[in-house]
């Protein structure tokens, strides 16, 4: 190898000629993960807003009762998902108490 190729090398080529490479931190891994989520959310809305089967005005009021909604709905899920629970519960109950039968 020459003094010119050498000097032409940076950190990651060395580090690479050592087997080694240089660590990445969270962010490395953060921002193209926030930045395709992001992408995503804005072509997702874009394409509801394209296809939506009604006017804006109609639309834009669906949204806003929605949105009023949303506090009796976040108040009921802890209720739900007690529910839930139980329905898996017994669900697992029962295959347990079938495999017991059969063996």
């Amino acid at each position: 190898m020459t003094l010119d190729k050498i000097k032409s090398l940076d950190k990651d080529d060395f580090l690479n000629m050592l087997g080694l490479e240089t660590k990445r931190n969270n962010v490395d891994f953060l921002v193209p993960a926030l930045t395709l989520f992001g992408v995503g959310v804005l072509v997702g809305t874009g394409i509801g807003l394209l296809v939506a089967p009604r006017p804006g005005r109609e639309l834009r009021e669906d949204i806003a009762q929605r949105i009023q909604q949303a506090p009796a709905e976040m108040a009921r899920l802890p209720q739900r998902a007690n529910e839930a629970m139980h329905r898996v519960s017994d669900q697992i109950s029962e295959k347990l108490h079938d495999g017991k039968a059969h063996a």
